[in-house]
């Protein structure tokens, strides 16, 4: 005898009892009443729906229609600590790719953290880190509201584009955040990003040429200053590095002014200290987000002809800068990103060595390094030093 096919309209359905419910907005008001501990009362203050609890760690999604209003009282709590980290264990906004500006209780653990999304409007979560996933705020976020603003890395990125004739100020309308370092840079959400593509784009140097080479979408233009913007969401401006009246300098000396080492010879040390400073602005707009950051290593330059030139620098941009000290975050731990330095050919080397540098040891201002290089330029000789340095 064979049963009766199924049928989904008459079968039993699985659902939470009144228990269970009751066990859910319990946990869920624990996570809420730490939040109130830190300064912020969410429920009756704002309007929340489509709660999504979840455990370990224990917390919930849900939409916020007045986010923005949300955002600010954060900003402001007494109890909060700007604080951009991912959710312990498996976090599904870091596979997703939802950037968002995150917000940690100070204080005795176990703490509350708060995660606002910037691209998704209304999005928010909330969750308890454990005492074993406590993370250690430091003292300044201990005794005091962080923002973006506090930070060396915003101060420098900000007194940076001003002097190329941009404030910052003018154009910042919410949701800034920075990053560890200039190379992250600060992000925000621009008053009017239209306007902000018009400034960089128009901005001139003082003699009259552009501060900026402005990336294309299309595949027309320079070929390959837009293949350096592929990693730029949005529309790319590059700081344009003047070379005129004179070359693009290497590590080479002028024996008029300085020492005339050899500068083969010093590249076994690391880069040279006698060039000028190579960094280039680097800033991402969009209507969603607008990124800028410094990069360490320039390479859109301008010669005496005026023509746009991507020299053989980009490979240590890319192969240092984009592929290890990005993209490799949140897969590396920071010490490893920040300690340990690729030596890849390019002007601080006069373009003669390939290896690694090992910063092992800094005590304020003296550093120890240990550089392991190879020469790329006719014998292969290879070398290990140690370079003890000094900052004045």
């Amino acid at each position: 005898m064979t049963g009766s096919p199924f049928d989904p309209n008459t079968a039993p359905k699985a659902g939470n009892t009144g228990q269970d419910r009751a066990a859910m907005r319990a946990d869920m008001n624990k996570v809420a009443l730490k939040l109130h501990e830190a300064g912020i009362q969410l429920y009756g203050f704002y309007k929340i729906h489509d709660l999504v609890p979840y455990w370990n760690p224990l917390g919930f999604d849900f939409m916020c229609d007045n986010w923005r209003q949300l955002l600010d009282a954060a900003g402001k709590a007494p109890r909060l600590g700007s604080d951009q980290i991912d959710m312990p264990g498996y976090d599904p906004w870091l596979k997703a790719g939802v950037k968002s500006v995150g917000f940690t209780q100070t204080g005795k653990a176990p703490h509350v953290h708060l995660d606002i999304a910037i691209d998704r409007p209304g999005l928010c979560r909330i969750y308890i880190l454990e005492k074993d996933d406590e993370r250690r705020l430091d003292a300044l976020r201990r005794a005091r509201v962080v923002t973006a603003r506090d930070t060396e890395v915003f101060r420098k990125i900000y007194r940076r584009v001003e002097g190329l004739g941009v404030d910052l100020d003018e154009h910042i309308g919410s949701h800034l955040e920075a990053g560890r370092l200039v190379l992250d840079g600060i992000n925000f959400v621009a008053k009017d990003h239209n306007r902000l593509l018009d400034v960089l784009t128009n901005l001139k140097y003082p003699a009259g040429n552009s501060v900026f080479f402005r990336g294309e979408r299309s595949g027309r233009g320079h070929f390959f200053g837009n293949a350096s913007f592929l990693a730029t969401e949005g529309i790319g401006f590059r700081q344009i590095w003047q070379t005129f009246p004179e070359e693009r300098p290497v590590a080479t000396t002028d024996p008029r002014t300085g020492p005339a080492m050899d500068p083969k010879a010093s590249a076994r040390f690391g880069d040279s200290k006698n060039l000028p400073d190579l960094t280039s602005v680097h800033c991402a707009v969009s209507k969603r987000i607008c990124n800028f950051h410094i990069d360490e290593m320039g390479f859109v330059v301008r010669d005496s002809k005026g023509t746009i030139i991507v020299d053989p620098d980009a490979l240590r941009h890319i192969f240092v800068e984009l592929l290890w000290k990005t993209d490799l975050q949140g897969k590396l731990p920071f010490w490893a990103l920040d300690n340990v330095n690729f030596m890849i050919p390019s002007s601080p080397t006069d373009f003669s060595r390939v290896g690694v540098s090992v910063d092992v040891a800094k005590f304020g201002r003296v550093s120890i390094a240990l550089n392991g290089s190879c020469s790329v330029d006719g014998k292969m000789e290879t070398s290990g030093t140690l370079t003890l340095g000094f900052k004045f």
